[in-house]
């Protein structure tokens, strides 16, 4: 029995209408563990003209693959998303620490035919971290604010809603539900630098009440060492 590849989650980051081009490609290629998600990019106007970015609505995708599938559909989505375009999109790879081995079983099996076989070894790549900050509604500007004074160049809100929070009164603890996920993919070197300055504008001790996490990225496609 062929031992199976370790499961990694990709992240595609493409402005509002082109991830139904995407499902299409993954699809073709066997993936078809998808979770999609709206979201909102935040750079600022003159990044936007730079990377050619008409809009900044964007939709959100979040993909199960095996990690020996991954260098042939980088390849595949950077040609046919041409991500190697400024402003087209993003495209990244994170590592997983554990997954449900039925779902690793099920992954691995509709990915064979992109071919394991014809692996390559990666080239050495640069180091990158995405940078997940969960604040009060509302207060994400005043966490790219920070960012960006420390070197980001923009990141992507998603909204969501704090569970449990019921109970708690209102005005009693100043942490209101609803809240802004902001998430900033940004070079190692300027993850310490970028953590500190939001931390210090909008961290657990600020009105925006924030929590701050990074978790680490491998490959990534749709944005050069230039533009970060």
């Amino acid at each position: 029995m062929k031992e199976q590849s370790r499961i990694k989650l990709m992240v595609t980051i493409l402005d509002r209408g082109r991830g139904a081009r995407a499902v299409e490609l993954f699809a073709g290629a066997g993936l078809r563990q998808h979770y999609a998600t709206p979201g909102r990019g935040t750079a600022n106007s003159d990044i936007l003209d730079y990377l050619g970015l008409g809009e900044t609505e964007k939709d959100v995708l979040l993909t199960l693959l095996p990690e020996h599938a991954v260098p042939p559909l980088l390849a595949a989505a950077g040609k046919e998303l041409e991500l190697a375009t400024p402003g087209k999109g993003i495209l990244f790879t994170m590592p997983l620490s554990a997954v449900s081995g039925a779902v690793a079983q099920i992954v691995n099996r509709e990915v064979q035919r992109i071919g394991a076989e014809k692996e390559e070894p990666m080239q050495q790549k640069e180091k990158d971290d995405l940078i997940v900050v969960v604040v009060n509604s509302g207060c994400d500007d005043a966490v790219m604010s920070a960012a960006k004074s420390a070197g980001a160049r923009g990141g992507t809100i998603l909204h969501g809603r704090r569970l449990g929070a019921e109970g708690e009164k209102p005005g009693g603890s100043g942490v209101r539900p609803e809240k802004d996920i902001v998430a900033i993919l940004a070079p190692r070197e300027l993850r310490q630098p970028i953590m500190e300055a939001v931390n210090r504008e909008a961290g657990i001790a600020t009105e925006s009440h924030g929590v701050l996490f990074s978790l680490p990225v491998d490959e990534v496609i749709g944005l050069s060492r230039m533009e970060r």
